[in-house]
């Protein structure tokens, strides 16, 4: 008999909310939590995503295998392959596992016991909001890095080229975990793992002594992940789309502060100082993935039906068009998910600055006056401006100048 072990060290590369179907007073979706009121992945989370993947490339039969099956059938058997739930890197070494007790873990908890909310509103096919359409969930900081482990055990066939699948779909840039992968959700980077093989016919000693607890890893003596990317037996394009707003732009955050009535969407990020080793959080201007998905969807909607001569009032515009539903994804009558995968944006404050405030007031259609105190603000953003040359020679010439 033999046994594979794998530990890995993600980290979160835009926000993730893997939830818990619970909710609170002030937010609608809640994230999955440990003892210690931190994130955690559970391995059931884990182990659906794997599964999934694992079928799509090599066949049900082949996942059956290595992930069990007890449906329709008296000869079911277990899983060959234990998965651990992925927990939060407190520091550079602490992983939130057991009881943790301590002020240094009570000041992080109130940064999680406060977690960034994403707002969404449901839109009609008439590209406005639906009444009784908002709703809101919890999102895990990007940047949040988890720990957890595979242990695959091999008892007469050769499962070796089946394991190291596995590994690849893992280290893979399309593994993603939770809720809205399609909406920026959910894609984790592998950063480091640690490998092990034991056969227990002769390393039963060296299998017992290694010790269960992710604590004892000095991730430090790690070596970064160098695993190419899996192959896709599904052909998949990737695009950038460079948008320059012209001049401001906004993306509320549905929230008013102490100059005006509507802000732009701020996120923390976290990030792990080696030096010191602890977590830091900086603030960043978010464009979250969902909106830019919401426009783009209505706009395919739009020339979708201009071509196929489909009009206002008719039966395949809003939710029903065809283009939508193929890009997209259904969830009222084929209930596929999208092909579309967009992520949001992350902008430091090197990048952007949000201090120029525009005042509004709504306007009475009638008289065409302003409505009593309907007077209203709000902070509009924009990009710092670079100076780029576009050519070789103001480049020289403008290097000659500044020397």
């Amino acid at each position: 008999m033999v046994k594979y072990i794998v530990r890995f060290l993600l980290q979160a590369e835009t926000p993730l909310f893997v939830g818990s179907g619970q909710s609170s007073l002030l937010k609608d979706a809640l994230v999955q939590k440990d003892v210690n009121g931190f994130p955690m992945i559970p391995g059931t989370s884990l182990a659906g995503v794997l599964r999934h993947s694992f079928a799509r490339s090599h066949g049900e039969a082949c996942a059956s295998k290595i992930f069990g099956d007890s449906k329709g059938s008296e000869t079911g058997t277990g899983s060959l392959l234990k998965i651990s739930p992925a927990l939060m890197l407190l520091n550079t070494k602490q992983v939130s596992e057991g009881l943790l007790y301590g002020e240094q873990w009570e000041q992080l908890k109130f940064r999680f016991d406060n977690l960034p909310i994403r707002q969404h509103v449901r839109i009609s096919q008439k590209g406005v909001a639906e009444e009784m359409g908002l709703f809101d969930n919890e999102v895990i900081y990007k940047g949040t890095r988890f720990v957890f482990e595979l242990e695959l055990t091999e008892r007469n066939e050769n499962l070796l080229e089946d394991w190291e699948s596995l590994l690849k779909i893992i280290s893979s840039s399309d593994f993603r975990i939770g809720s809205g992968t399609r909406n920026g959700y959910g894609s984790l980077k592998v950063l480091k793992k640690q490998a092990f093989r034991f056969d227990l016919r002769t390393e039963l000693k060296h299998y017992l002594d290694l010790s269960p607890s992710f604590a004892d890893i000095d991730w430090n003596r790690v070596e970064e992940n160098s695993e190419k990317v899996l192959t896709s037996t599904v052909s998949k394009v990737k695009y950038t789309l460079k948008l320059t707003p012209d001049p401001f732009f906004i993306f509320g955050s549905g929230y008013d502060d102490q100059d005006v009535d509507n802000t732009p969407l701020e996120e923390e990020v976290i990030k792990y100082d080696e030096s010191s080793g602890k977590i830091c959080f900086e603030s960043f201007l978010v464009i979250p993935g969902s909106s830019i998905k919401g426009a783009i969807a209505h706009r395919v909607a739009y020339h979708f039906n201009r071509k196929q001569g489909i009009w206002a009032g008719s039966d395949q515009d809003g939710l029903a068009n065809e283009a939508v539903k193929e890009l997209f994804g259904d969830i009222e009558t084929s209930k596929r998910a999208g092909k579309i995968f967009i992520d949001d944006v992350f902008l430091s404050q090197k990048e952007v600055a949000s201090d120029k405030i525009f005042n509004h007031v709504a306007i009475d259609r009638f008289t065409g006056g302003a409505i009593d105190g309907a007077l209203f603000s709000e902070k509009v953003s924009y990009l710092k401006r670079r100076l780029y040359p576009d050519n070789f020679t103001r480049r020289c010439a403008l290097r000659a100048k500044v020397s």
